[in-house]
C-alpha cells in the first residue's frame, strides 16, 4: 500500500507522520508534496488540501482521500463517487470554533468591543461617570439557545453553554438519532425552536438541504434574538440577514462564515454585497474560528488516526456522505 501527502507538511504533522509510519512500518509513505502530487496516480489514498480537479482525474489507483479539516465543498464530489473513492475528514477544529460562537456572543451581550473602542478614546462608561442602567450590559446566564447542528461543532458549543445555565435545544431533521450530549433535547420543528430561542447559533454545512435554510422570511420572524453563524454563509438568506439586522428585527449577530471573499491574492473587500459589516449590532470575525494552534494539532492527529484505522480495518467512522456533503 502507498500513501501520499499531497499537502506540506510543518513540524506537528512531521511528528505525528512519524506516529503513522511506526503504526504502519508495512506502508510506503511519500512525504514530500511536489513528489506525492506528481505521482499521485500510484497512491491506494492521499491527504490532500485542495487540490486541482485534474490532479485528482490522474489519481486512478485511488482508493481513500483523507481530508486534514471539516469542509467538502471544494472537492469534485462526482468525480470521487464514480471511482468509488471513500472519503474521511476530520473535526479538529469543532473546539476551537464552537469558543470562537460563544466568545461572539459574550463579546455582543457583554458589550466588550465597544466599551473597548470608547474607553481607547478616552470615553468612560458606567457607574463611574453617573452613567446608569443605558450603560449596562446583558448577561447570556440561564437563557434559551438553540444549536442548528448536532455534530461535533454543536456537541462542544452545547457543552460550553451549559456552563451558563442555558437551556439548548439541538435542531437536526431526524430526531431518531436520539440526544447528544450536552443537549436538552433534539427538536425538527425549526419555525416552533427558532420561536422559543434566545440564541440560534448555526453550525451546518453548507449543502443542497441546508442553503437557505434560515431564509428572509423566518429571519424577519426573530424578533429580539441573538444569531451566530459559524457554520457556512449560504445557511442564512443574504438579504434577509441584513434587512433583520438593519431594520432591527435581530438584536445582533455573531459572524465568521461570509458570503464573499478577496480573490487572487487580494487582502481587502466586502464580505457581503450588504453593508452587514459597518452595522453597529454585529459581532464580525474573518472565517477564523477554526484557524488556531490547538485545531491544526488536532487535526494532524485525527487524521493519522483516521489512515491507521482504515489501512487496518479498511473502513473509518469519518467516512462522509459525497451526496450529501457531509
Amino acid at each position: 500500500m502507498k500513501i501520499g501527502f499531497c499537502m506540506p507538511l510543518n513540524a506537528v504533522w512531521r511528528r505525528e507522520v512519524d506516529r503513522l509510519k511506526a503504526a504502519l512500518p508495512e506502508v510506503e509513505f511519500e512525504t514530500d508534496m511536489e513528489k506525492a502530487v506528481a505521482g499521485i496516480d500510484a497512491f491506494d489514498a492521499i491527504v490532500a488540501n485542495p487540490l486541482p480537479r485534474e490532479r485528482l482525474e490522474a489519481a486512478g489507483a485511488l482508493k481513500a482521500l483523507f481530508v486534514p479539516f471539516v469542509g467538502l465543498n471544494h472537492l469534485p464530489a462526482e468525480l470521487l463517487i464514480g471511482r468509488g473513492v471513500s472519503v474521511f475528514n476530520c473535526h479538529g477544529n469543532a473546539e476551537s470554533v464552537a469558543e470562537r460562537a460563544l466568545a461572539m456572543t459574550l463579546d455582543f451581550f457583554g458589550r466588550i468591543t465597544e466599551f473597548h473602542n470608547d474607553l481607547v478614546r478616552g470615553h468612560w462608561h458606567g457607574f463611574w461617570v453617573g452613567k446608569g442602567a443605558e450603560d449596562f450590559w446583558h448577561s447570556i446566564y440561564r437563557r434559551k439557545a438553540l444549536v442548528l447542528g448536532t455534530g461535533a461543532i454543536g456537541v462542544e458549543l452545547a457543552r460550553l453553554l451549559k456552563a451558563f445555565g442555558c437551556d439548548v435545544s439541538g435542531y437536526r431533521r431526524r430526531a431518531a438519532l436520539g440526544t447528544p450530549t450536552g443537549f436538552d433535547r433534539v427538536v425538527t420543528d425549526l419555525d416552533a425552536a427558532l420561536d422559543a430561542a434566545e440564541l440560534v447559533f448555526v453550525t451546518l454545512p453548507h449543502t443542497g438541504e441546508t442553503e437557505g435554510l434560515i431564509s428572509k422570511e423566518r429571519l424577519l420572524r426573530m424578533k429580539g434574538k441573538f444569531l451566530v453563524n459559524v457554520g457556512r454563509a449560504a445557511v442564512v438568506d443574504e438579504e434577509g440577514l441584513w434587512l433583520a439586522l438593519s431594520e432591527g428585527v435581530l438584536a445582533g449577530a455573531g459572524i465568521d462564515v461570509w458570503y464573499a471573499y478577496p480573490k487572487g491574492g487580494a487582502t481587502e473587500g466586502a464580505p457581503s454585497r450588504f453593508p452587514i459589516h459597518e452595522l453597529p449590532n454585529v459581532i464580525i470575525s474573518p472565517h477564523v474560528g477554526g484557524s488556531t494552534h490547538e485545531a491544526i494539532d488536532l487535526n494532524a492527529a485525527a487524521t493519522v488516526d483516521n489512515i491507521i484505522e482504515w489501512a487496518k480495518t479498511g473502513e473509518c467512522r469519518t467516512r462522509v456522505d459525497l451526496k450529501a456533503a457531509y
